[in-house]
């Protein structure tokens, strides 16, 4: 009888211990965890103008009023992280999720990741990056809300088995796993068939200078409490992200 008494104690204890952590979430409108590719592919210079389109995405005015607005929501504030992968994910400061809740501090954000050191590099395992990602979303990290937003970026492709498995558990925790591939259209046909949940969308840009108008353009439909993009949609919004990296090419070239 007292052995039953003590594990009783215990399971109170335990559903206490989650009831507690739950009221104590601070609610948002989204939980959004950036998944982004550092393997080796990905160069130096690569590296940094990926970031910078992070971080300029999140200074973009429509962006950051998206995020602070009621209108897509009902708080006017999201969460945000990033995991870094290669073979393998790493861990790091951004794996915790920030509050952005003011211009501040979603320019604070912004200049953290701008300035943000690379993890390290290696091999393309997509899957392992979703996972930890899935794993950060569905832990007890603080927020709270109904809609759960994975968004990858990367230029290349991993086993199809293991990234649908990761898409499934993604899906299966309720979170929307959306895309943003860089290089060749094949890479955007893996990440459709492969990475993507069947209520995510895909953005593809031809190489890292037009990364930055595809993230901020992504950003923009995810912070926007608006409908996914059908896809003929989206082959416009490629078909624009061709022609503003072919316009940057030739400014150059002048």
């Amino acid at each position: 009888m007292k052995q039953l008494k003590k594990i009783w104690h215990a399971l109170a204890a335990v559903a206490l211990f989650f009831t507690v952590s739950h009221a104590n979430a601070i609610p948002v409108d989204m939980e959004l965890s950036l998944v982004i590719d550092v393997s080796g592919s990905v160069s130096g210079d690569e590296y940094n103008l990926m970031m910078d389109g992070y971080a300029n995405a999140f200074r973009d005015g429509t962006i950051q009023n998206n995020i602070l607005s009621t209108d897509g929501g009902d708080v006017g504030s999201i969460a945000v992280n990033a995991v870094f992968f290669a073979t393998d994910f790493y861990s790091t400061a951004l794996d915790t999720f920030s509050l952005l809740d003011s211009a501040a501090s979603i320019n604070a954000f912004a200049d953290i990741l701008d300035t943000f050191v690379r993890p390290g590099s290696g091999g393309t395992r997509v899957y392992n990056g979703m996972n930890q990602a899935t794993a950060l979303l569905s832990a007890d990290n603080g927020y709270e809300s109904s809609n759960l937003v994975m968004d990858v970026s990367g230029d290349g492709t991993s086993s199809s088995s293991a990234t649908q498995s990761a898409r499934d558990a993604a899906a299966a925790a309720g979170i929307t796993v959306n895309g943003i591939t860089i290089g060749s259209l094949g890479i955007n046909d893996f990440y459709t068939n492969n990475v993507i949940t069947a209520n995510g969308f895909a953005i593809h840009a031809t190489d890292f200078d037009g990364f930055s108008s595809g993230i901020q353009t992504k950003l923009r439909i995810e912070t926007g409490g608006g409908e996914v993009p059908a896809p003929a949609t989206l082959l416009l919004m490629c078909t624009g992200l061709l022609g503003f990296s072919l316009a940057r090419r030739r400014r150059k070239s002048q």
